[in-house]
């Protein structure tokens, strides 16, 4: 039996979750899956070989793109009104203004459910990728904070500060529209044999192969998958120079290093393909420092804002950080671990003047005393350049006689002058050290201050974060999960959060993956909590509760971390509350530290 191939190219991580499982139980046809939007789905094309398909799977405007591109049977796997249905319900939970947009599959179903549900909110159609913004900027402008959208409308609407609510499809949808697509593909098969050498040179060759044709057009290369090095750009721009080579084997200087070429040329049907494998050879060994991080033009990192973006906090957090971002003075960022201090640093680059030139992440924790001499002393230093972004991470990590080299520096060299500075600091860890050296800093330069809060400051904020994080895992899951039941939720908001952002983030994606129906349940968010501490707190029980299974010190430790933390780390307020004195406090404190 010959199995088909399909090629399925997903607009959200999830859909191709679904397809393989779905395939994994059929044994009359193979897939390989691509996550790609409309913008992307074209260059996923160019580097696959089509040959290898007899037909191809996506979703929505993508499937317009592509069929236009190809010449293989093309299928919708579409969403139906239950899929639309879930992903308003999940909107809602919002509680701000909803709109639908998307292309004309998403809002025909919404206007259906719109009319017999008698909802009263906006449907936005859209023909193409340009209409996408200004639709949404005046859905905003109406007052509307919250879109039901495809894939596209979903990446630029965060941007506009909105929140985007990505409608799926089902795993019944997606189960329909195959089965159909793989009985519509059979009756269609033909042979496809004839480009079939192109294939096997293309993969069983030694080096990365680009294959041109008679007019010096790419029909494939291994290149587009990965090109660490930017080979590919430089062929198209010296195509006809390096196809005019008589010798089948030659060398360019490339980089620093040689780009070695072997040519073969063949023919098929008449037309004449040029095989061109190539290999780049470093000359020299560039210097790597693990302690430092270089990312060039904003494109490195996929960052995610949703934790500043809360109502409670938009006019402090996120506020605070679009203004720092204009300006080029130095910035502190101060606040407990994983409340999202790096992301904070990153945004204020992206948005600054700078954003085009490089971005160095300077771990301080990480940092030897050798990374230090050539940071302070080597001429090829990024602390020897001008006009770039220098990130200072958890500088409170530094010796003091560290710090005050590079305070030193800093001032004798007019660093803060010829470059942008930022520093991050872990707040309640080491509080004379913090408060010393963010006094210094300030001394040195004039800085601004970001205090980020912690998630437990932010109680109120639980239910909003976690449904922000619902919606965006929803998608890379293939879960259509609506929210937390309510006393889930409770004990969410509880919770002590020791990590904040990060613990948060990791549980709710736990949670999510052993959740089976729509709603993540009161047992499966208590059983995750208790993994996670001995001690923490929920409003249904009274009190809190300890690990009992210890000494009696431990015991006593534990109650005063909690008390601490309910007096934001004021020791005078916790010795007062526990009826001790403070030097009784420190010398607890010290005994366990």
């Amino acid at each position: 039996m010959t199995k088909l191939n399909l090629l399925v190219i997903a607009p959200y991580k999830g859909m191709d979750e679904i397809i393989l499982d779905l395939i994994s139980t059929r044994e009359d046809v193979t897939a390989d899956c691509y996550v790609a939007n409309l913008n992307d789905a074209a260059a996923v094309l160019k580097q696959v070989n089509l040959f290898d398909y007899d037909a191809i799977l996506s979703r929505g405007g993508t499937v317009s793109v592509i069929d236009s591109l190809v010449n293989l049977p093309v299928y919708d796997i579409g969403l139906s009104a239950l899929d639309a249905l879930r992903a308003i319900r999940l909107a809602q939970n919002f509680e701000q203004k909803i709109a639908v947009i998307g292309f004309e599959n998403i809002t025909r179903t919404s206007a259906v459910l719109s009319e017999i549900l008698q909802y009263d909110f906006p449907i936005v159609t859209i023909r193409s990728e340009e209409e996408a913004l200004p639709r949404l900027m005046e859905l905003k402008e109406a007052g509307y904070s919250v879109v039901v959208c495809d894939v596209i409308s979903s990446q630029i609407a965060p941007k506009l500060g909105m929140n985007a609510v990505l409608i799926t499809s089902g795993y019944e949808t997606v189960e329909a529209m195959l089965n159909q697509a793989i009985r519509l593909t059979k009756r269609y098969l033909h042979n496809r044999q004839e480009l079939s050498h192109l294939t096997l040179s293309f993969q069983n060759g030694p080096h990365a192969c680009t294959i041109l044709d008679s007019y010096g057009n790419i029909v494939l290369s291994s290149l587009e998958i990965n090109d660490p090095n930017h080979v590919l750009p430089y062929i198209r721009e010296h195509q006809q120079e390096l196809l005019s080579e008589d010798s089948p084997h030659f060398e360019r200087a490339f980089h620093g290093g040689i780009l070695s070429f072997s040519l073969w040329r063949r023919y098929l049907r008449n037309e004449q393909y040029a095989y061109l494998y190539t290999r780049f050879r470093e000359r020299l060994e560039t210097r790597k420092i693990d302690a430092i991080r270089q990312i060039s033009n904003s494109k490195e990192q996929k960052l995610d804002f949703s934790y500043y973006n809360s109502s409670h906090y938009q006019t402090s957090t996120q506020d605070q950080i679009e203004r720092f971002s204009r300006t080029l003075s130095p910035v502190i960022i101060s606040g407990e671990t994983g409340t999202g201090k790096d992301q904070a640093a990153y945004f204020i680059y992206c948005k600054s003047s700078y954003r085009a030139s490089i971005y160095y992440e300077i771990d301080c924790e990480t940092a030897t005393d050798k990374n230090w001499t050539y940071l302070l002393t080597h001429h090829d230093s990024p602390f020897m350049h001008n006009k770039h972004t220098l990130y200072f991470r958890h500088v409170d990590a530094l010796t003091p006689s560290v710090f005050h080299q590079l305070t030193s520096f800093i001032r004798d060299t007019g660093l803060s002058q010829r470059n942008r500075l930022i520093f991050s600091l872990v707040s309640g860890q080491n509080i004379k050290q913090e408060t010393s050296y963010m006094a210094e800093l300030t001394k040195a330069m004039h800085c601004l201050i970001l205090r980020i809060p912690s998630l437990r400051e932010r109680a109120d904020d639980i239910p909003y974060l976690c449904t922000l994080y619902i919606n965006r895992l929803n998608a890379s899951l293939g879960k259509q999960i609506i929210s937390f039941d309510l006393r889930a939720l409770k004990a969410m908001k509880t919770f002590l959060w020791e990590s904040n952002l990060d613990q948060f983030q990791r549980i709710i994606h736990e949670l999510m993956v052993v959740t089976k129906g729509v709603y993540i349940s009161y047992e499966n968010t208590m059983r995750q909590l208790r993994k996670e501490s001995a001690l923490w707190t929920c409003t249904e029980q009274a009190g809190f509760q300890f690990n009992l299974d210890q000494p009696l010190s431990d015991i006593t430790y534990d109650i005063i971390r909690q008390v601490l933390r309910e007096e934001n780390d004021n020791h005078s307020q916790t010795a007062k509350r526990l009826g001790i004195s403070r030097s009784t406090l420190w010398r607890i404190l010290k005994s366990h530290g």
